[in-house]
């Protein structure tokens, strides 16, 4: 599976090209922006270094948005919500069927991960790491009532027998998360996992969630 990635090219400093604003540029700036959250956090950038890795003064950063919190929104709503979607999806595709639910679900996240640059590195530091600039805005939109309604699910799985008794249903979907994205957020930076493609990490993950880690 090819991977398109989302990096750009910063510019020479100025007005985007065209003659005045237009959608064009908008995205470039959210994919700018979205390429610099992933590589330093979000509370690290600010408006004023995107707009100078876009080649664009700040004034014309602030034409499309008027601040970090509305750029996070529009980030939020057009970019990552509907990958989030897409992956919930997935999950709710298969209500009576765990193992299918959960192997569809890892196969999604790689996908993701390999066709947006972005999305391994920026949730790994956002939604589970310790600056969760991203979680706690995700967390204002949505509250805890789809977290609650997952740990549900799960949960039934394993009082009707189809899932692992043993398993903390709280840590399910961090760990299935960690197995894919923090591969997919090393292999780019990390020469002992150049090796490494979406078939490799999806396989791992599989005979991990299969099969653990005991002899076959």
């Amino acid at each position: 599976m090819p991977a398109q990635k989302d990096n750009l090219k910063p510019r020479k400093p100025g007005r985007p090209r065209g003659s005045k604003p237009n959608a064009a540029n908008r995205e470039q700036l959210i994919d700018i922006a979205l390429r610099l959250f992933s590589q330093q956090g979000i509370a690290r950038t600010s408006l004023n270094a995107i707009a100078r890795e876009a080649g664009v003064t700040p004034a014309m950063l602030h034409y499309y948005f008027n601040s970090r919190e509305q750029l996070l929104d529009v980030m939020i709503e057009e970019r990552f919500l509907p990958l989030r979607a897409e992956i919930g999806g997935v999950f709710a595709d298969h209500p009576d069927d765990p193992v299918k639910a959960l192997t569809e679900m890892v196969k999604t996240l790689a996908a993701i991960a390999a066709q947006h640059e972005w999305f391994a590195p920026l949730w790994m530091q956002e939604v589970i790491g310790e600056m969760p600039v991203l979680r706690q805005h995700l967390h204002a939109r949505f509250g805890e009532e789809k977290y609650h309604a997952t740990l549900a699910t799960i949960k039934g799985w394993q009082e009707s027998g189809k899932v692992n008794p043993h398993l903390t249903a709280e840590l399910l979907f961090t760990t299935l998360l960690s197995m894919v994205l923090v591969p997919f957020s090393r292999m780019r930076n990390d020469e002992r996992l150049a090796m490494l493609t979406p078939e490799i990490i999806v396989n791992n993950a599989l005979a991990l969630l299969r099969q653990g880690i005991g002899p076959a």
